[in-house]
């Protein structure tokens, strides 16, 4: 008895030991190295989504959390590589946009908008200098990297609707030998598919229903077993823009709810603030370009 509530200490106990035998169960991710841009020249001079307002960036508080987060990265054993940005390219510091890899595989992003572009001419030789397999999308065909695509077990997931061309999937499911799904996209503030879905592991997602058309929920509903609703509040402070790696989430500041519901299907949380990419629209899954993981 606490505060007058009785406890089901068996029922704690029972919940404990289903939770260890399901992670038993399931393949952990664990992720090896990733990329990172500096932000040296990030700022806003340009508005290709509702979140832009030119001139609304704080360098030196950019700076200071992309440090942080890099820093979080290092100390979670994750080896970070790191690009040099370009002048005149103030988003080029969102490095998951820029490429889709799988193993030594990678499908190259071709921007939609005009203002992004030039990106991609930055990052291509530092690529090719990493001896992947570069596959290249008709000119018509965009794409928008990890930004536009997760995966959810050995299924990709692939959004549509405002930055990807529809035909898109079936160019990554030839190129990476995947099965892909599309979803579209309905919500202009969730543009990208990891501002809206993520993945937890191969049996749970959380992902955030006014982001997604009625029909391509109806699909996350059947083919995800455990798929859980972010809140309004949670969706807008980019709790879906998460990075997960050995049970642990790295998220964005301030998300208390979608902390406690982490730690109640078994893992832990390390809150990251990047608010100052998130008013261009982007998050810490934004900022960071997976180059190797582990499953086991």
């Amino acid at each position: 008895m606490a505060n007058g509530v009785k406890i089901d200490t068996v029922l704690i106990f029972k919940r404990a030991l289903g939770l260890f035998f399901l992670r038993l169960k399931m393949k952990t991710k664990h992720i090896r190295k990733v990329l990172l841009c500096e932000p040296s020249h990030f700022s806003v001079d340009y508005v290709i989504n509702p979140w832009m307002k030119i001139g609304s960036i704080n360098k030196t508080k950019a700076t200071s959390q992309w440090k942080n987060l890099a820093n979080t990265l290092t100390k979670l054993a994750i080896k970070i590589e790191i690009i040099k940005p370009a002048k005149g390219l103030p988003d080029m510091v969102f490095a998951a946009d820029q490429a889709l890899i799988k193993y030594k595989n990678l499908v190259l992003s071709n921007f939609h908008y005009p203002q992004r572009r030039r990106e991609i001419k930055k990052y291509l030789p530092w690529f090719k200098k990493q001896n992947f397999k570069i596959y290249k999308l008709p000119k018509k065909c965009f794409f928008e990297g990890s930004g536009e695509c997760v995966w959810y077990g050995d299924l990709l997931f692939v959004g549509t609707g405002f930055r990807n061309s529809t035909g898109v999937c079936k160019f990554l499911s030839v190129y990476l030998n995947v099965e892909t799904k599309c979803l579209e996209l309905i919500n202009p503030k969730f543009y990208h598919l990891d501002t809206c879905l993520f993945p937890l592991n191969d049996t749970t997602a959380f992902y955030y229903p006014l982001a997604f058309s009625q029909k391509s929920q109806r699909v996350l509903k059947k083919l995800v077993k455990n798929l859980i609703p972010l809140a309004d509040d949670e969706a807008n402070n980019f709790a879906a823009n998460s990075l997960v790696t050995d049970h642990r989430v790295i998220m964005q500041k301030g998300n208390k709810n979608f902390a406690v519901k982490l730690k109640d299907l078994g893992y832990k949380t390390v809150e990251v603030d990047v608010s100052e990419f998130m008013k261009s629209g982007g998050g810490i899954h934004c900022l960071v370009q997976t180059l190797e993981e582990e499953y086991a």
